[in-house]
């Protein structure tokens, strides 16, 4: 059994309750480039799948793709597509759904964060 005093480093303090908000977050979520995602649709609103490329540094288009297809299937953001000049035009936006968990997510981490900053 574990024991936190054996080594001679018994933690000063418990991390506050609030900050176990993260471990209740949206984990589907949780990865850098969904995060880019959300944030450039909560950000812009309804944003084109190039603009999206664009703004995420490094992604390639089947990756982009693959990150946007998890998070449709999860109901986080809706896609449209229309014809334009005879191609094809896909844009996405972020469903209410999507910003809930989002904000939830942002929020159990900047308590984390916070926590970080005063210790």
């Amino acid at each position: 059994m574990y024991n936190p005093t054996l080594n001679g480093n018994h933690p000063k303090e418990r991390l506050p309750e609030d900050n176990f908000d993260l471990i209740k977050a949206p984990t589907k979520l949780f990865h850098p480039y969904r995060l880019l995602i959300m944030k450039t649709l909560k950000l812009h609103g309804n944003v084109e799948f190039r603009q999206l490329k664009y703004n995420i540094p490094d992604i390639t288009d089947g990756n982009l793709a693959s990150h946007l297809g998890v998070l449709e299937k999860l109901g986080y953001i809706q896609s449209q597509k229309e014809i334009e000049n005879r191609k094809l035009r896909t844009s996405y936006e972020i469903t209410k759904k999507g910003m809930k968990d989002y904000q939830k997510l942002m929020i159990a981490l900047k308590k984390l964060m916070n926590h970080e900053t005063n210790i």
